[in-house]
């Protein structure tokens, strides 16, 4: 039997909706960073700043509204949050400016929070008996294939877009892409570019970024438009009958298990050490586009670039897991880390097109050696009786890490990688190489110091 007959429609159904939703995300979150600067007008600070915020509240959030998507039904659910995501990318496109901007964010995050949960549980729930190691292979394939394609298809829509349509005979167009920013040939922007534009008239370079902000704007709706199809297949096609929910958790019983896990003061401890990895993670969507578009070159394909990284875990994750299955977890997740260490160093001493190629390629190695063996360690340090509570808050240390993270990159990216001057890619990367190696350092202590508690053997 072929694996599609082994799996009910709604399970393809599902996936299919996640392939959509992730295309929307990514399409959208590898340019936010740049929209939030270029094309709305905040400062470095201000946007990745709030860039981190929006990280945190996506991934916190689904701590409850997964407990309300048991209460409602999972259709209704996924109706409400590509409602809601539909509505957040529409805003984001169409009015481009900083309140709108926050709301839209905060849109986006409540929809992509019921996202989550409810399609992880539909694979959990429709995967037949037996088959579910195969079903959350599939799924996790369709996220990582979602997480390469929705970078590659926006580049385009960023970069060429203005070659395809500067001479066409849509004179309106033209006329409304004048109007973007920068608005002048003086402007800090076009200054900035013609550092790494040699050749190039201020004139040709305004015109360039103001058709890289319209494009922005087309990115956008594109993800817009993903989130309205996955809409309408969720109406048309997805059946909640067959999904037996249970008794799950009320949103009360949600925030006692949060009192109960954070009373436990080693697993605290871990989140907040290994929030320096998520901090040297989340720099590909918010320090890296900033970077290559102003340190590298204004029409470096940035996108094709950090979409390196889930490309490389795509081909690599599977190899990579077994030259390490011998490794303890935690040998493996300290030589991961090192390895991320590695990739930030690489970062600062090569600020070219091939040093941003095998950072990230770095960064990725790093990151299939630490990711698969986290899970393992949780589950090592957890009581008996509370793994599965533990392991489903691991993944709060990327909430705290991303906001960290945007906090962070907004005072380095303002000081070492300003838009037009000086700028040091050794200071901004090293910074992160030196917070992933306190990372790594507090890691050594806290194994050191809580070794000998764990109640499920060492990792």
């Amino acid at each position: 039997m072929s694996v599609f007959k082994r799996f009910p429609e709604t399970f393809w159904v599902a996936n299919t909706v996640e392939l959509l939703e992730r295309l929307a995300y990514y399409g959208m979150n590898i340019i936010l960073a740049l929209y939030l600067t270029q094309r709305v007008g905040f400062s470095d600070k201000e946007a990745l700043s709030l860039s981190g915020a929006f990280i945190l509240f996506l991934y916190f959030l689904p701590t409850f509204s997964g407990a309300i998507a048991d209460k409602i039904g999972f259709r209704k659910a996924l109706i409400i949050a590509f409602l809601t995501l539909f509505s957040g990318y529409f805003l984001l496109a169409l009015f481009p400016v900083k309140l709108m901007a926050i709301v839209s964010l905060i849109l986006i995050a409540i929809g992509g929070s019921f996202v989550k949960p409810t399609i992880s549980g539909s694979v959990a729930k429709l995967s037949p008996e037996g088959e579910s190691k195969l079903g959350f292979a599939i799924f996790y394939m369709i996220v990582n294939i979602g997480g390469f394609l929705g970078k590659v298809i926006v580049k385009p829509m960023r970069l060429n877009i203005g070659n395809w349509l500067r001479e066409s005979d849509f004179d309106a167009l033209k006329a409304y892409v004048k109007t973007l920013p920068p608005f002048d040939i003086n402007s800090p922007l076009v200054r900035g570019a013609m550092e790494k534009m040699k050749g190039f008239t201020p004139e040709q370079v305004r015109d360039i970024l103001q058709w890289q902000s319209f494009g922005m704007q087309v990115a956008c709706t594109f993800s817009a438009i993903m989130a309205l199809v996955a809409l309408t297949l969720v109406i048309l096609k997805f059946e909640d009958k067959t999904i037996q929910t249970g008794d799950k958790p009320s949103v009360s019983q949600v925030v006692s298990s949060i009192v109960t896990v954070f009373k436990d003061v080693r697993f605290l401890l871990f989140i907040l050490i290994f929030a320096g990895f998520e901090i040297m993670f989340w720099q590909l969507y918010l320090a890296m586009p900033l970077y290559i578009q102003r340190e590298i070159s204004p029409v470096a394909p940035m996108e094709w670039l950090v979409a390196i990284n889930p490309g490389m875990i795509m081909i690599f994750q599977l190899p990579v897991a077994k030259l390490t299955s011998r490794l303890s977890s935690l040998k493996a997740m300290a030589l991961g880390l090192s390895i991320c260490i590695v990739s930030m160093i690489i970062m600062g001493n090569f600020p070219t097109m091939t040093g941003v190629i095998i950072a990230i390629m770095t960064f990725a190695l790093g990151e299939m050696t630490f990711q698969p063996r986290f899970l393992d360690y949780v589950a090592s340090i957890a009581p008996k009786d509370k793994i599965g509570l533990y392991l489903g808050f691991a993944h709060i240390k990327v909430a705290v890490g991303s906001f960290l993270g945007g906090w962070i990159a907004g005072i380095l990216v303002s000081k070492y990688c300003p838009i037009e001057g000086a700028r040091n890619p050794l200071m901004l990367w090293g910074s992160f190489a030196v917070i992933g190696l306190i990372s790594l350092i507090a890691f050594f202590i806290y194994q050191k110091t809580f070794g000998n508690l764990h109640e499920n053997g060492v990792a």
